[in-house]
């Protein structure tokens, strides 16, 4: 009688075990189509839905920008708060000065996959070893002041209110 309880028991803790580890793994994610940049600005396909584009093709976005390059977009989560964070490469200052260039980038950032809303978006542009200051451009596109981060940012956008509803539609790159 024992050896039949002793196999039960262990069917039981197996059963248990079993059901726990199901519930911690992670669902199935289901792939949704890339969206296309519309001439209007707006999107169409996964983003005018609500839903956003990966990470590798916001950064696909970017490096396709002329004078940008090595684009990568991530996140910090710190509490329950999320940080978007880009970060691009530039040979020439001048490169995030053409018109609508700047904006751009803060757009497909926050067209961005998340695990949940960013609470802050940041920009590093880096220039031969060195940190562009970018704050003073980003305040006028956002119509809000906030003072420079010398040396750790390019921009920082706490709720960035101008950029719509998050996720965000994926621009139109700007004109040459």
């Amino acid at each position: 009688m024992k050896l039949s309880t002793r196999s039960i028991v262990t069917l039981v803790a197996a059963v248990t075990m079993a059901a726990v580890l199901t519930a911690c793994s992670p669902q199935a994610v289901r792939a949704t189509p890339a969206p296309t940049p519309t001439s209007s600005g707006s999107a169409t396909g996964a983003s005018a839905t609500g839903a956003s584009i990966s990470r590798e093709a916001a950064a696909a976005l970017l490096n396709a920008v002329p004078g940008l390059s090595d684009a990568s977009i991530g996140e910090v989560i710190s509490g329950l708060s999320t940080l978007a964070i880009i970060e691009v490469y530039v040979d020439d200052d001048s490169a995030l000065a053409a018109p609508g260039v700047l904006d751009y980038v803060l757009r497909v950032g926050w067209a961005t996959s998340f695990d949940s809303q960013p609470a802050e978006l940041t920009l590093t542009v880096r220039n031969h070893g060195r940190t562009l200051d970018l704050q003073p451009q980003a305040n006028l596109l956002a119509g809000v002041e906030y003072p420079a981060q010398t040396g750790v940012n390019s921009v920082y956008l706490d709720s960035p209110a101008y950029l719509g509803t998050w996720p965000g539609a994926v621009p139109t790159p700007p004109a040459a």
